[in-house]
């Protein structure tokens, strides 16, 4: 079987802001929907990520205009350890667009933008299911289950 080549383009968010409610809306599904929070306080968020500066920021795994994926590079994604800064948050997939190297991309990708601009170590967090994930991407588990999830860092 022929394998098919995928080809998509990463952009910053702040260069495609016609994402913001798309990525907005998958966050809030995936992570904020079950826990009260209002897919518009979400995507408030979202369009603060759209501003100068490094952190935060957004990549965005695209085709033309269909959204593929994204992740974020935050100030804090873990209140239990507010003193680890920058995360990598929100990692997302489209389902469809899935186990094609998308996530990974964007993961590195992120990674190689905040060791460029001056960061030496940056965090994640991450359910069990998904710890695998990062490790094989070379990021470490610092803390095992703090409030059901486990802290991982990866170094420039």
């Amino acid at each position: 079987m022929d394998s098919i080549e995928h080809t998509y383009t990463l952009s910053d968010l702040r260069e495609v802001p016609e994402f913001t409610t798309t990525i907005a809306q998958r966050i809030w599904q995936a992570w904020w929907q079950n826990k009260g929070t209002l897919q518009s306080e979400v995507e408030t968020h979202i369009r603060s990520l759209l501003g100068p500066e490094i952190i935060p920021s957004a990549l965005v795994a695209h085709d033309g205009e269909k959204y593929l994926g994204s992740a974020l590079l935050i100030e804090s994604d873990f209140a239990a350890r507010p003193h680890l800064t920058p995360w990598l948050a929100a990692v997302w997939t489209e389902e469809a667009h899935r186990k094609q190297g998308i996530a990974s991309t964007l993961v590195w990708e992120l990674s190689q933008f905040a060791f460029k601009n001056g960061f030496s170590r940056i965090y994640l967090c991450a359910s069990d299911d998904n710890t695998s994930f990062y490790e094989r991407l070379g990021w470490r588990v610092l803390e095992y289950h703090v409030k059901r999830l486990n802290v991982l860092a990866l170094d420039c």
